[in-house]
């Protein structure tokens, strides 16, 4: 596997995935007459002006504003870890364990962020959601399964660095080359 071609290609899928969110029909709209006549789709996506507070918008349903673009967040989401956990590897040597606890580490992310976004979708379809551990779902995911992991990840790099990204043979040999950078200008 040649890990910088598969880092291009999920730069590539993240750049899609904006182009998408980019051009796909905003929600929700309303098609209503035109003063000339004929039809006007009006886009109220971004919100519209609060019944009480005129400088404030409110943007309705949630359902009907994200259910349509959700999976973008996801696929962005996703794509994200996969770039930030290929970058990590960059540094780690070809062969050895610690590529495959590092995607290990990245997948239980994924599946973190899947069961966030999960969450959400359902909770755009109920009125009054239960609360998990005194907070909505979407968010008891983050606080207390995702945020955590990441310092799993970070860990794991810390616990490995010396043998998997910067031997002692590495350090030496820079040492080394360092000293007679110094020596030659002395």
């Amino acid at each position: 596997m040649n890990l910088p071609v598969v880092l291009f290609g999920i730069l590539v899928a993240l750049c899609l995935v904006t182009a998408v969110a980019f051009v796909i029909e905003e929600t929700p709209y309303e098609d209503v007459p035109a003063s000339g006549g004929g039809v006007q789709r009006v886009r109220a996506g971004h919100g519209v002006t609060h019944p009480a507070f005129a400088s404030m918008d409110h943007g309705g349903s949630g359902a009907e504003r994200h259910a349509p673009i959700l999976w973008l967040a996801w696929a962005f989401g996703l794509l994200q870890l996969a770039l930030i956990v290929g970058c990590l590897m960059l540094g780690l040597a070809p062969a050895g364990r610690a590529r495959y606890r590092l995607a290990a580490c990245g997948v239980l992310l994924g599946v973190l962020f899947t069961m966030m976004v999960a969450t959400y979708r359902g909770y755009l379809d109920t009125a009054a959601p239960l609360p998990f551990l005194a907070l909505p779902a979407p968010t008891a995911w983050f606080l207390y399964g995702f945020w955590p992991a990441q310092f799993l990840v970070v860990a794991l790099y810390a616990r490995i660095f010396r043998r998997a990204v910067l031997t002692g043979e590495q350090s030496a040999r820079f040492r080394a080359i360092l000293a007679e950078a110094r020596r030659r200008q002395d």
